[in-house]
């Protein structure tokens, strides 16, 4: 990173807190039928059916919360794995929104290495939790998957905020938004 650098904060407002929960619902009712499919094609349409009780309720609550810690680790995971050094928090994006955290204040990535820590959570639980929805418990997992699919739209937005970031900029993560360290051009 060079001394001449110009260094820009991005921190999602409430405005963008409101357009991620837009987002986050059509996420999380895509997510449904994507994560449903698997014990349809296995049990078959008749088989879909399923029982909702307090059991089931909190099993599911506790299976979001498995999920939404384990998506958090992985991120520190990636870290890890380009020598930073995580640390974990709950933040409130824009003031409105709640998130859990990872980050590594201090340390700056690559565009390729910010894009790995932000996306590899979603693909990596998205993939895994498709495949185990053709187990015999899959169906507890539908919900869980699909609320953790649209709570990864914080995920996905700063992705895309950093792709129309210019050639060159690197990238600090904060725990409530990216600093851009912009080299001259």
């Amino acid at each position: 990173m060079s001394s001449s650098a110009e260094v820009v904060d991005w921190r999602p407002g409430q405005a963008e807190a409101m357009i991620w929960n837009v987002v986050a619902i059509v996420l999380i009712a895509v997510g449904l039928p994507l994560f449903a499919l698997p014990s349809v094609i296995r049990n078959g349409p008749a088989g879909a059916w399923f029982r909702i009780g307090l059991t089931e309720i909190l099993l599911v609550v506790a299976l979001t919360a498995v999920l939404l810690v384990v998506h958090e680790g992985i991120h520190g995971l990636v870290m890890l794995a380009f020598r930073a050094r995580p640390t974990f928090g709950v933040v409130l994006v824009g003031r409105v929104l709640p998130a859990l955290y990872a980050t590594s204040v201090g340390h700056v990535f690559s565009r390729g290495q910010y894009l790995a820590v932000a996306a590899t959570p979603a693909v990596v639980i998205s993939v895994v939790g498709f495949l185990l929805c053709f187990g015999p418990w899959g169906g507890y997992l539908i919900v869980p998957l699909a609320i953790h699919l649209g709570g990864c739209v914080g995920d996905g937005f700063a992705c895309w905020r950093v792709l129309r970031e210019r050639p060159g900029t690197e990238f600090e993560d904060l725990r409530d938004g990216i600093r851009f360290h912009r080299n001259p051009i």
